[in-house]
């Protein structure tokens, strides 16, 4: 059975950003937000933008305790942690992407009532992310149920 999960990417940082470190900081410009599929990111987005959606496609199937099971190529970590990647990158020359954060957003507490309704029905089920971090800087880290708003 297969599930489209519509990710919606909002509250973006724009298209430069100062990553403050102790030995000094570092200017990323050309930034853009992609997902990442296997190991490689795509369907890079400019971070500048209003919105940016992603539509990825998982098999899915039932894990014991009505948890479900996420595979395919976006699909990361182990059976009972699954989740998926948007990675921050900058494009350069040529169109080259050089990664430089990523927020893993968690799936595992999707229930597998939920999901295989909406893979039934061939609907996606809906997330909302805010993209800009308390600090005013690309969201990266875990990003957990608390922290999306899923319509399922």
């Amino acid at each position: 059975m297969e599930l489209t999960i519509k990710v919606i990417c909002v509250d973006l940082p724009g298209g430069k950003f100062v990553e403050r470190h102790g030995g000094g900081d570092a200017i990323r410009e050309g930034i853009h937000l992609g997902i990442q599929r296997g190991e490689e990111v795509v369907s890079a987005a400019p971070g500048n933008s209003k919105q940016i959606v992603f539509e990825p496609t998982f098999r899915v199937s039932p894990l014991a305790g009505g948890r479900t099971n996420f595979l395919g190529p976006y699909a990361k970590g182990t059976p009972k942690e699954r989740f998926f990647y948007l990675s921050w990158v900058v494009k350069g020359a040529e169109g080259r992407l050089t990664m430089f954060r990523r927020a893993k957003v968690h799936l595992s507490h999707l229930p597998w009532s939920r999901v295989e309704e909406a893979a039934r029905s061939g609907k996606p089920l809906c997330v909302e992310l805010s993209m800009t971090d308390s600090r005013g800087g690309p969201l990266c880290g875990s990003v957990r149920n608390e922290d999306a708003r899923w319509q399922v």
